[in-house]
Order: C-alpha cells, then sequence, then structure tokens
C-alpha cells in the first residue's frame, strides 16, 4: 500500500473484537466497525445537518427501499443487488435472515445468546423475520415500533445490526466470529497489532465495493489512552485524524490549520445512582448532590469550549431533544445542605463512588472525579473513589449493576434513537439483564416510555419522550453531568472530503488525502 494514501485515526482507548452484533467496546469500536460493515438503513453521512442540533437523516444502505405498515408492525426490505461480502459470499434474503436469526430467533442453528443479550432493545420485538423471495425481507413485530430503522444505525449499541458474512456464521460458528467477520463495507478488516496504547487495527480499501472503492487505501485505527498523546500524534503528522480531542487546547488546534467542528453529538456524560443503596435512595440526597455540582465550572475548567453541562437526558441529536430544557439544578450549594440535613445526611457522609480510569469517549473520569469532589466537599460529602483501569472490563462490570455500598457510577453514552432512555431506565431493563445499572424502578417513568415506544405519530412519540424526560430529571435516577459540543473529532488539512453530522462515529467511505 502507498503510505501516503493511508487515513491514521488516533482513538482514546483500544478496539474491541471486530464482529459488530457481539461488540461491547463503545464507540472506538463502532468508529472501526462503520467503515467495514453496514446495515440495511444507515445514517446519512453525506448531508449536513438541516439545523445545529438536528438528528441525522436516515437513508437505505444494504437495503434499496423498506415498506412499513401503517401500524409499524411489518418491514419490508428489498435487499440491494450486486453486493457481496468482503469473502465473496452474495448478500440476499437469506444472508439477512441468518444474521437476524443470530440476534433473535433461539431455536435457530445460528442464534447466539450473547449477540441476542446485546441487541434485545433494537430486535427483541421481532416475532419472525422471513425472506419474500431471494431479495425480499419481511420483519414481524409483536407490537407497534416506529423506532425500528433509527434504532438500526446505532453502532456498539452494544451490538449492532449491521450484516457480517453469512458464510462465517456458517463456518466459525455464531459465537467464533471475532476479527473474522467479513462485512460489506468500504474498507475490510486486515490486522490487529499492538501499539504502545493497546491494540490497533488496520483495515484495507474494499476495491470491489457495491458503491465504488474509496480513494483512500486503507486505515489505521490506533489508540492513544493518553490525551496528550494524541494531541502530540495529530500536531506531529503521526495521524490525520483524532477523537475524543476535548480537554485540549481547541484553539491552538485550529490556529494550527486542523479542522476542528463544533457539532452536536448524541452523547452524555452522566452518573448512574445506585438506588439499592437506603441512603442513595432517597431523594433528597440526590437532589442534594445535584444542585452541590457547579456543572458550569466543570465544563469551563476541565473541557474548556468543548463541553456545556447538560440539563436533560435526552442526548443531543436525538429526535426529541429539547436544547432549551430549563436547568432544574443550578449550583446551589446551600440548597444542597438543606436537603442533606432534611435526609439526616450531613454528618461526615462518605460515598463509595466508581469510574473508569480512561476509555472510549471517557474523555478523564479521574479529574471529573476530582472536580465533583471538591464541590460535594463543601456540603459536607467525602468521595471515596475508585478509578477500573481497563475499560472493557469496566463495562461489563457496569452492566451487571451498582455492586453493593457502591453510590454511584458513571458513564459517557448516549444515542440518536430516543429508545436510548428505555434501555437505560425502563424497570425490564434492570442490570444484569439490560443497562438499568442502577436499578431504576419506576412505573410513572416507564409508562411514559411504553407509550412513547409504540407511538406513531412522530410528534406525539416527542411529546411523550420529554414528558419522560422530564420525569427523570424530577426523580432523578442519574444525574447528567454535560455532553460535548467541540472537540470529538479533529482533523489535519490534508485531510478532504469529511463531512462532520450530528454522531459519535464518522463515515470515511468519501475521504481522499492530499
Amino acid at each position: 500500500m502507498n503510505e501516503d494514501k493511508i487515513l491514521r485515526v488516533a482513538l482514546d482507548w483500544a478496539v474491541d473484537e471486530v464482529d459488530p452484533p457481539r461488540s461491547f467496546g463503545g464507540w472506538n469500536t463502532g468508529r472501526v466497525v462503520h467503515q467495514t460493515h453496514e446495515s440495511l438503513f444507515e445514517d446519512d453521512f453525506g448531508e449536513l445537518p438541516a439545523s445545529d442540533g438536528a438528528p441525522t437523516s436516515l437513508v437505505p444502505r444494504l437495503a434499496t427501499h423498506c415498506i412499513t405498515s401503517p401500524d409499524a408492525r411489518r418491514y419490508t426490505f428489498r435487499i440491494r443487488e450486486g453486493v457481496r461480502f468482503h469473502d465473496g459470499c452474495p448478500l440476499d434474503a437469506e444472508a439477512v435472515v441468518i444474521n437476524y436469526e443470530r440476534m433473535c430467533c433461539a431455536t435457530s442453528p445460528f442464534f447466539s445468546p450473547v449477540v441476542a443479550d446485546f441487541n434485545r432493545m433494537g430486535v427483541g420485538l421481532i416475532e419472525k423475520v422471513r425472506a419474500l423471495d431471494s431479495m425480499t425481507v419481511e420483519f414481524k413485530f409483536s407490537e407497534p415500533f416506529p423506532e425500528f430503522l433509527r434504532y438500526m444505525t446505532q453502532e456498539d449499541a452494544p451490538g449492532a445490526q449491521s450484516l457480517i458474512s453469512p458464510a462465517a456464521i456458517r463456518k466459525l460458528g455464531p459465537d467464533g466470529c471475532a476479527d473474522k467477520a467479513p462485512g460489506t463495507g468500504a474498507f475490510r478488516f486486515h490486522s490487529r497489532f499492538e501499539t504502545d496504547g493497546g491494540s490497533a487495527v488496520e483495515l484495507r480499501r474494499n476495491d470491489d465495493y457495491w458503491a465504488g472503492p474509496p480513494q483512500i487505501e486503507g486505515i489505521r485505527f490506533l489508540p492513544f489512552p493518553d490525551l496528550k498523546a494524541r494531541v502530540r500524534a495529530l500536531v506531529e503528522g503521526k495521524v490525520d485524524v483524532a477523537y475524543s480531542l476535548e480537554g485540549a487546547d481547541l484553539e491552538e488546534l485550529a490556529a494550527l490549520g486542523f479542522t476542528v467542528p463544533s457539532f452536536n453529538p448524541p452523547y452524555l456524560w452522566y452518573l448512574v445512582f445506585n438506588l439499592r443503596d437506603p441512603l442513595i435512595a432517597d431523594l433528597r440526597v440526590r437532589q442534594a448532590i445535584a444542585y452541590a455540582i457547579d456543572r458550569e465550572a466543570l465544563c469551563a475548567e476541565l473541557f474548556p469550549g468543548a463541553a456545556v453541562p447538560a440539563h436533560s437526558a435526552l442526548s443531543p441529536g436525538s429526535p426529541a431533544h429539547d436544547p432549551h430544557a430549563a436547568n432544574r439544578y443550578g449550583y446551589n450549594p446551600e440548597r444542597a445542605r438543606e436537603l442533606l440535613a432534611e435526609a439526616g445526611a450531613s454528618d461526615g457522609l462518605v460515598l463509595d463512588v466508581i469510574a473508569a480510569q480512561a476509555g472510549s469517549a471517557q474523555l478523564d473520569p479521574g479529574a471529573i472525579y476530582q472536580r465533583l469532589a471538591l464541590d460535594l466537599a463543601k456540603v459536607g460529602i467525602r468521595l471515596n473513589v475508585t478509578l477500573h483501569p481497563d475499560w472493557v472490563a469496566y463495562c461489563n462490570q457496569w452492566r451487571e449493576g451498582a455492586p453493593s455500598g457502591i453510590a454511584f457510577s458513571e458513564m459517557s453514552w448516549g444515542m440518536s434513537c430516543d429508545l436510548w432512555l428505555s434501555q437505560i431506565l425502563h424497570g425490564a431493563n434492570q442490570s444484569p439483564r439490560g443497562f438499568n445499572a442502577g436499578y431504576n424502578n419506576d412505573p410513572h417513568l416507564d409508562g411514559f416510555l411504553d407509550l412513547a415506544r409504540a407511538t406513531l405519530d412522530s410528534s406525539e412519540r416527542t411529546a411523550l419522550y420529554q414528558a419522560a424526560d422530564a420525569r427523570v430529571m424530577e426523580s432523578l435516577p442519574i444525574l447528567p453531568l454535560f455532553t460535548s459540543r467541540r472537540g470529538m473529532i479533529a482533523f489535519s488539512p490534508r485531510v478532504k472530503g469529511l463531512t462532520v453530522v450530528n454522531q459519535c462515529w464518522q463515515d470515511f467511505r468519501r475521504v481522499r488525502l492530499e
């Protein structure tokens, strides 16, 4: 390969196994597999957002079109002709059926309990997926599911509805395809190799890509867990693109000629309260913590010009996100002390809390917790912080639910699909079955979420999700702290043809290097 035509991308953590439906490595894995694998529908990465906070548009990718029944219980896809997986296996209706049977059909020989677990929010309502002919697939749902297409576009949600070669599933089994899962994308997985920062991957151009081969010959995704190392790699020309630069001097990077776009990715850095802890279960204590934290100062001091306080549990870039949501918990340490006194928790309160040391879009959890500790100490709360050194291990433990004695954990997540709110807070999704890691059990909230999921009219659905969001901010099972506005990605002047949309990963199919 011509090294001048290799796009080098700096990530903030190593890349998990490349098998999209079975991966749980966060957005870094999604940033890789978006280049190698495709779904029936995807975000439109060729169109700039219609407005600052607009969600991505959806476009057919491996399908040419979809017919949705009026009750949103039946989706019929026409499969794009002439597409092949990287191993030469043709894409047809049978390939789609095998992929979805891996996710949701327990009686199929292709079924994987792990894949089903990771993808349950997106495919759990599927009653039947069948081939109507060689290039037409029908999905039948047990309930209306109007968000099926938007949820389909989520990378590492965890898991993904990206398709892999049915030949690989047959040969290696439904759980044996890690790094051996050929996709249909513009780039194919070539190799995994070790660096000082962890496991990296190299992709090579798919010369037979159905939409025409990319201009660049390959991509290397290189982990740099340290922010200063990522910035240095970009400035010194060792990489062309870098993710997760919130906390760097973005104005200096811009002055040096790097593009540092402002946009609204569906990103939220938030605390997850352990509602099985008797003290934290008291709403007054959670509210006191919220009032005690100066989110404006946190953003200004740690991520200047990059992060902004979050006042909503719906992430930016999702259809129901309200950029004008009220700030219910402005900085008010006096009110925090009053609430703690009312709860009988005003004397030397010590909270054991956990976080990742670093990880995919985690930014700097240690520094964030230090900043929280300063604020909380002013109202009589001391934090006893444990930082976990391995990001993927932390994710797996976090998903199991808050351990006894832990007051809160943290996560950086979000989706361009409002259903995410149900994924992390619905009572039916309590850990370890789902990702409600703080064990929230609120029938009032669940009612809003259940209605929203099945509501066909988009404006009515938005209103229901916003009502659910208001309930979350009132009851505080989680505490949103901030979101990213600038610095999630930056790139060199030699990178051309990259359109940045409101998403946490970007598409490099049209990129060229000068």
